[in-house]
């Protein structure tokens, strides 16, 4: 059973942004529309996620991952390509929100432009690596959404969370090892002046991603500013929720008391 300090207190006005499956997020509408910029770290083969928020709101989008260049994304385009046809066993909605891989570098090179930039750099300090902080000051906005999606490196990056949290309209993260690192995300909340509004457990390789008392190991948490309450009965999973791992049911949480 997850701690009740996981579980949001009402029900809250959200859309989801980004993939059906892995990649999208619930996010509440008024901390997209009160944002001016979004920053986004993680950004792999998918930007699904920030080019469904600049159709609500047109922001400033700065995203940064290292490892990911326009070389590597032509590679995957073309790998996408291959097996397409091949791919058996998968619903609808996977083909739907995959589809677009087969486009990847034409799509990424036409979003990547003018206020929307993707930067080689992770968060850190030294070569090839930006602070949080910095990276909050490039935007030039004290109204920003932050998403961190930086597959275990969250944990290290939480403390100048808290320190920036006065700029942030809303922030969406992903939990790896939750069943490790309980005690720091519950830390986090407690000191965390934004709402939670939403969490979702990942199923990624179906059990292999529950710990010993059938809880998620990888979890994500959306957080929102004032937020706009819409009852009192929380129902998880939501219903815009869809697993991240299309093969595998959804994750049933359960929480304490």
């Amino acid at each position: 059973m997850l701690p009740k300090i996981l579980k949001p207190e009402k029900e809250y006005d959200l859309v989801r942004l980004g993939s059906i499956n892995d990649g999208g997020y619930l996010v509440d509408i008024n901390s997209i529309k009160k944002s001016k910029a979004l920053v986004s770290f993680g950004l792999g083969f998918n930007w699904s996620f920030e080019e469904s928020f600049t159709k609500i709101n047109p922001v400033i989008v700065h995203c940064y991952d290292y490892y990911i260049k326009p070389s590597h994304i032509k590679k995957h385009s073309l790998k996408s390509l291959l097996n397409f046809f091949n791919l058996k066993n998968y619903s609808i909605n996977f083909f739907k929100s995959n589809i677009s891989r087969l486009f990847l570098y034409k799509n990424y090179k036409s979003f990547f432009c003018g206020f929307k930039q993707h930067f080689r750099k992770s968060l850190g300090i030294g070569p090839n690596l930006i602070s949080l902080t910095d990276a909050l000051l490039n935007t030039n906005s004290d109204k920003i959404f932050l998403k961190i999606d930086i597959e275990g490196s969250e944990y290290r990056v939480l403390y100048d969370i808290l320190e920036n949290q006065s700029k942030l309209t809303g922030l969406v993260i992903e939990f790896h090892n939750l069943d490790l690192h309980l005690n720091e995300v519950i830390n986090f909340i407690k000191n965390f002046k934004l709402k939670l509004v939403h969490i979702h457990g990942q199923n990624p390789g179906g059990k292999n991603f529950l710990d010993k008392k059938g809880d998620p190991t990888l979890i994500e948490l959306t957080f929102a500013e004032n937020p706009i309450i819409k009852g009192d009965k929380v129902i998880l999973p939501h219903r815009f929720d869809y697993p991240s791992d299309p093969r595998f049911d959804e994750v049933k949480l359960v929480f304490e008391n």
